[in-house]
């Protein structure tokens, strides 16, 4: 495979040195390698809702998968969710284990947090070495009720974005060419507006309007040195000039035409020497063509089959033969069988209050054959705060993950098929153009570094090491990290140039004490814990909030809701299943083990090894006291090496300071009488001290530790829905209010495609949503919505 590599590098080497066409195979062989050097996920997170009051709990499921096939993906064992504010500020994070490419969790929402639009977004380790751009984004809305609201949450005044963006990139002189644009307020929103295309002289060359959200495309053929620019009249009557992009004296254009059962691409050149050029068409990092043309008098037309189209979007790259890549076009091939077909409905679609509510859900292929997948379900209130456009697993899988900036009313693009809903669909191509890397990266004989390895099974936890008087890092030096708790961990390892050594933890399950120290009884150093939240954010566009005036019943309602729903079930609603961690600490089973409560208490360490903790025994070396174990080997005593002593799991690298610990304190002590090895470090045995409370009991550790406060993986809480199957459950006099009656983040489908869920009713009429997101081992997604009444 290496091999293979270099010989890829030096072909494109050489296509680059004699300024040649790049040899197809070789180009194709280029974008393979990198696309296998750099797997690629993609991450969709389900929230309940998309709209909060503070104080409540935010649900969410994550759906983690390959870039290329959308299947479940199991590279990474942790995401990292953040709630973002409008300057990027984190006011919320937390780390989510996830298992076979799917996992959940859930937030509470202080009443601390301001109202406002947020953004709330989902990443792995693995995904911080590419482009903020790449994370799961959506936003969220979350209203402070008890606090008063700003001033400037009214609507202000209109501010416009307009952009103009020529099909394939380049207005070349002499060539017709397709022209989009997109308007949006600041919101970022689409506008209505009329507008013209005047050139110098003030002559109307083109007249243009949006069809949808602001983005439509005109036909503009300019001329050699002519500058052209927009007059746009908005609604309101403002006027608005904005110069078009400069046209190329000599260049190449690329357009394409979208037929009944193929899609046309036009390439046109008025250099006189570039007649040769490469196309080249890829979807999800999958190679689709790629070809050597000979244009034929500047001109040459390509036709591809929608069948042999990749669902969703193509990119079509055309390179000049200097390998340079010169004019892309997006196309968007209906979707049909990576649809996963939901269907779903209750029994009824009345219900009055505190009843239940039985939800039949059927899951399907295109070809209608009954399909296992795997669902999150919300069931909440509608009311003027919700989002209607939050995008689904669908149409952000296949079309927001691929775009840039944000897509207004995702859904419209992936569930309308008709003309119209086609033209606006390849509108959005015009204006939404990228791709996942870049082509100079595809093209360089460097591969990529990745600076994150992937979590494959642990959380890793790195920390780095430097020096306290000049703050350079410091390598090769030895230290642990050791958390004290219910199982306890012990990690060691040595610092690499840079300071920095990764700590591949297990169960680090809710919050704990990490105590860092090196080995060494240098005090000079420093440790900390680095970060592993992304310091790196994307360009999408987060718009103020504003409330309009019909939106204060609602929120008074669900303040006095919320409030209502804490104070009688706090107790439910911080309930927290009890982790799954291992049974067994990082040492295994040990045998040897005294529990001190059944022996004679004696009134120091020293006396208890003495007398009855038969493998361990005490020396004085240098005036002190040490410990070793007892090998066990016929003619000879004791280990040459030292041992490990830990106290609740930490290492005491000065085992004489347990001489002066208070043995009334220690639970127990357990010996381990054999060598054993760590890392690098090789120890005469283990002896192990644990304290009734489990928490080191005052012992001061030495001057070059550092403890660290730390936050793992976030303990899974139970959703709690009330039952009303009882008539004194029916009688209870206890307000339910509550605006969100079910999330169910695991509904798994059966052999049939069928699964059922029930539940019940609140004391709140209104109109209900029920909101299914879910996906396939193979990668085939889909959503379902659907409403009922209570009243």
């Amino acid at each position: 495979m290496y091999s293979k590599i270099i010989f890829v590098c030096l072909i494109l080497i050489s296509m680059r040195s004699k300024g040649q066409i790049a040899d197809p195979d070789s180009l194709t062989r280029a974008f393979n390698r990198y696309r296998t050097e750099n797997l690629q996920e993609k991450i969709f997170l389900h929230t309940d809702r998309t709209s909060y009051v503070a104080g409540e709990i935010l649900w969410f499921k994550v759906y983690n998968t390959d870039a290329s096939f959308h299947k479940p993906l199991s590279i990474s064992s942790v995401g990292y969710l953040e709630i973002l504010d409008e300057g990027n500020k984190p006011v919320l994070q937390t780390k989510v284990s996830l298992s076979e490419g799917k996992g959940n969790g859930s937030l509470y929402l202080p009443v601390s947090l301001m109202s406002g639009n947020y953004r709330i977004r989902m990443y792995t380790r693995w995904m911080k070495n590419y482009s903020a751009d790449l994370f799961f984004e959506k936003r969220i809305t979350i209203i402070n009720t008890l606090k008063e609201q700003k001033s400037d949450m009214k609507v202000p005044a209109d501010k416009y974005d307009v952009q103009f963006f020529p099909e394939g990139g380049n207005m070349v002189a002499g060539i017709e060419n397709r022209v989009a644009f997109r308007i949006t307020d600041q919101t970022g929103k689409g506008v209505k507006f009329e507008g013209i295309v005047v050139d110098e002289a003030g002559n109307k060359i083109a007249s243009f309007s949006p069809l949808r959200s602001g983005i439509g495309s005109f036909l503009l053929k300019p001329g050699p040195g002519i500058r052209y620019k927009s007059v746009i009249v908005f609604s309101d009557g403002r006027t608005l000039e904005q110069a078009l992009p400069g046209t190329l004296e000599r260049g190449y254009v690329m357009s394409l035409k979208d037929k009944k059962d193929s899609v046309i691409i036009d390439l046109s050149s008025n250099i006189p020497e570039g007649d040769a050029v490469y196309l080249f068409a890829h979807a999800s990092n999958k190679i689709e063509f790629g070809s050597r043309i000979i244009l034929d008098r500047g001109r040459k037309q390509v036709r591809f089959s929608k069948d042999e189209l990749h669902e969703g979007i193509t990119h079509f790259t055309l390179f000049d033969q200097n390998t340079k890549p010169v004019c892309e076009r997006l196309y968007f091939n209906a979707l049909r069988g990576s649809r996963l077909q939901l269907s779903s409905k209750s029994d009824s679609a009345d219900y009055g209050s505190r009843k239940k509510v039985s939800v039949d859900i059927q899951a399907a292929t295109i070809r209608s054959i009954p399909a296992i997948a795997d669902l999150s379900l919300s069931v909440y209130r509608t009311d003027s705060l919700q989002q209607e456009s939050s995008p689904s697993i669908l149409s952000y899988l296949y079309l927001g993950s691929e775009l840039r900036g944000n897509v207004e009313d995702p859904e419209y693009y992936v569930t309308n098929d008709n003309p119209e809903a086609s033209i606006a669909l390849d509108n959005l191509m015009l204006t939404h153009g990228w791709r996942r890397f870049k082509w100079e990266e595809v093209l360089s004989p460097q591969p990529l570094l990745s600076e994150f390895i992937p979590e494959t099974s642990f959380h890793i936890v790195t920390a780095r090491l430097f020096d306290k008087s000049n703050r350079l890092p410091v390598r090769d030096v030895p230290f642990s990290l050791s958390i004290a708790g219910r199982v306890n961990q012990f990690y060691s390892g040595t610092s690499t140039s840079d300071g920095k050594i990764n700590f591949f933890t297990k169960d680090l399950v809710g919050n704990h004490p990490l105590i860092l120290q090196t080995s060494t009884n240098n005090q000079g150093y420093s440790i900390e814990i680095t970060n592993p939240f992304s310091d790196k954010f994307s360009s999408r566009l987060l718009p103020k909030l504003t409330l309009l005036d019909n939106t204060t019943g609602t929120l008074l309602v669900n303040s006095i809701n919320m409030q209502a729903w804490n104070i009688y079930n706090r107790r439910r609603l911080n309930k927290f299943t009890e982790s799954d961690v291992r049974s067994l600490p990082f040492y295994g089973s040990i045998k040897e083990r005294y529990l001190l409560d059944d022996y004679v208490r004696f009134p120091t360490i020293e006396e208890v090894l003495r007398e009855y903790v038969l493998s361990v025994g005490v020396r004085r070396r240098e005036g002190k006291l040490v410990m070793q174990v007892y090998s066990g080997v016929v003619n000879e005593s004791f280990f040459d090496e030292r041992p490990l002593v830990l106290l609740d799991g930490v290492p005491i690298l000065k085992s004489e300071k347990l001489f002066s610990f208070d043995p009334l304190k220690v639970k127990s002590i357990e010996v381990l009488p054999k060598r054993y090895f760590f890392g690098t470090e090789v120890y005469g045995g283990i002896i192990l001290f644990k304290t009734y409370k489990n928490n080191l009991e005052g012992m001061e550790l030495d001057a070059n530790a550092s403890v660290i406060d730390y936050e793992g993986l976030q303990q899974s809480r139970e959703f709690y829905s009330p039952r009303y199957d009882t008539a004194e459950a029916l009688k209870s006099r206890l307000p339910d209010f509550r605006n969100l009656l079910f999330w169910a983040p695991d509904v798994i489908t059966d052999k049939a495609g069928n699964a059922k869920v029930s539940f019940y009713t609140s004391d709140r009429k209104g109109l209900y949503v029920v909101d299914i997101q879910g996906i396939t081992s193979e990668g085939k997604a889909g959503s379902f919505r659907f409403s009922f009444n209570v009243k």
